[in-house]
């Protein structure tokens, strides 16, 4: 006896997985994580031609120059007059951002009274003598080959 076979039905699992509760929390956790990503992008700033002058005159990292800097621009507020402060800090990019840094990263940590104190700063950030001493003079010097006399001697008048 030939029985013809007939195609049996099917029954198709459909696999819900993960759970749509799940799909919902894994979908937010993916958003996150690529926000996160594109804000630290975003936040990654682009070395200055100072910060990028002082990086490849004395081998140091970005993070280390732009506290050398903040620390500088702290010390130079702590010194100048307001209008002489303001003029200096205005061919800085992010002074005040760069100063705040500082200050919250402990590598300032209460007043910098004179050079001498600065250049101890420095070591919070792995640089110490002799090169804590050079790293103003530096700025000096990049300061005059820039066009920026007036603000090199107003720097001056403080770190000589």
């Amino acid at each position: 006896m030939i029985t013809a076979l007939l195609p049996v039905p099917v029954q198709r699992l459909r696999l819900v997985w993960p759970p749509p509760s799940m799909r919902q929390i894994l979908c937010s956790l993916l958003a996150l994580c690529l926000t996160s990503h594109a804000n630290m992008t975003w936040a990654q700033q682009v070395p200055t031609p100072l910060q990028a002058y002082l990086q490849q005159r004395f081998h140091l990292s970005e993070p280390q120059v732009r506290g050398a800097l903040g620390a500088l621009l702290v010390y130079a507020q702590q010194r100048l007059q307001k209008s002489d402060f303001d003029d200096l800090a205005a061919h800085v990019p992010n002074a005040s951002n760069v100063m705040q840094v500082v200050k919250q990263q402990g590598i300032v940590t209460g007043p910098l009274d004179d050079i001498d104190a600065y250049e101890k700063t420095l070591a919070n950030l792995g640089i110490g003598q002799p090169l804590a001493s050079q790293i103003a003079p530096a700025v000096l010097e990049w300061l005059g080959a820039a066009g920026y006399s007036y603000e090199r001697d107003i720097l001056s008048a403080i770190v000589m």
